[in-house]
């Protein structure tokens, strides 16, 4: 187990946690995921996520590529929410809504670090303190967030956050994975399963209209195992993939098991995604890189598929949904374990 860090754009600090077989880079800026070398089956390491070929385009980052997301992941129609009685009104980022944490989100924080190694585990310890009305948030918030590589090829993202007033919280990570190992490859042989589940579904504007659609017997029906392009291609028999031009809808998970397994036939990549979130937004990179530069060039639509392990801002207006609301002095603790293999 090693590290390394070296300074790149801006004065940022890139930390590069390795063991035998997997090597992740993330910077202070953002907690962002820049690259993550993991071999395929016969033993060729190559980057499974998106990176952009600049790191200038990271300051910015309008892909929100492989960064933290915070206070709150998701979008919040028109900005506003109600905590006990009492409205809040957040930056509106994203036409008349507000996205991701909004411009002064997690991702584009500068992270103070602390680097952590035992026998079987090597760890980047991200801290700040996020305070009142950062975007519109009540409170302020003291945040840890723990990336953790272990020697059984895990890497773990431990979220960790404690306000000193009544506030909503829903952090993620916003990485685009690619396990074949080249951006100009499709995700269309991605093979998924997840545990069963419901879809928040969607209006025109891609946000959530409160209702739960059930996923049985449909392109969202992912219980025995699925490939991405089975779905992306039946855009005309589904009202919701249509929409979205692809899947960019949270799904539910209906039992506590919550376990996603990925496998890519082509170079034998395996990913399993284990998480105590309540469930997940999958993206499939519908407007793909929109022109930005990647690693291996520009990305076109279906070429990167996120995992957003969260809780839904739906929460804030339906209380059958598990709550985001996060009490004073309360830990909001969640964990999200990444563990990468071959078949």
């Amino acid at each position: 187990m090693n590290i390394q860090v070296k300074e790149v754009v801006n004065g940022w600090k890139e930390y590069t946690l390795t063991n035998d077989t997997i090597e992740i880079s993330i910077l202070d800026y953002g907690g962002i995921i820049t690259k993550l070398y993991a071999p395929d089956r016969n033993g060729n390491e190559e980057n499974i996520v998106w990176t952009f070929k600049d790191y200038h385009d990271y300051e910015n980052n309008p892909l929100y590529l492989g960064a933290l997301i915070g206070r709150v992941s998701g979008r919040i129609p028109d900005g506003r929410f109600k905590i006990n009685q009492q409205s809040w009104q957040l930056e509106k980022n994203e036409g008349n809504h507000h996205l991701h944490g909004g411009t002064n989100g997690f991702h584009q924080i500068l992270w103070d670090t602390q680097v952590n190694k035992t026998e079987s585990a090597i760890e980047l310890q991200l801290t700040t303190n996020d305070v009142t009305f950062a975007g519109g948030h009540p409170g302020n918030l003291d945040v840890s967030i723990t990336y953790s590589l272990t020697s059984k090829n895990e890497l773990s993202i431990h979220y960790q956050a404690v306000p000193d007033a009544t506030t909503a919280l829903s952090l993620t990570n916003h990485s685009y994975f690619n396990l074949t190992g080249n951006v100009q490859n499709s995700i269309y042989q991605h093979h998924v399963t997840m545990p069963d589940s419901t879809i928040i579904e969607l209006d025109k504007n891609l946000l959530p209209t409160g209702k739960l659609l059930d996923t049985s017997n449909t392109a969202f029906d992912f219980r025995y195992g699925a490939r991405l392009g089975e779905g992306v291609h039946s855009l005309s028999e589904s009202e919701q993939l249509a929409l979205a031009d692809g899947y960019d809808h949270y799904f539910l998970f209906k039992n506590a098991k919550n376990r996603i397994e990925i496998y890519e036939p082509t170079c034998g990549r395996t990913l399993s995604i284990e998480t105590n979130q309540p469930g997940m937004t999958m993206y499939t990179a519908n407007q793909g890189s929109q022109g930005y530069l990647l690693e291996n060039g520009t990305a076109p639509a279906h070429y990167g598929v996120c995992f957003e392990t969260s809780n839904t801002p739906l929460a804030l207006y339906q209380d059958r949904l598990p709550s985001i609301v996060v009490k004073a002095g309360d830990v909001y603790n969640k964990s999200t374990t990444f563990t990468f293999g071959t078949n």
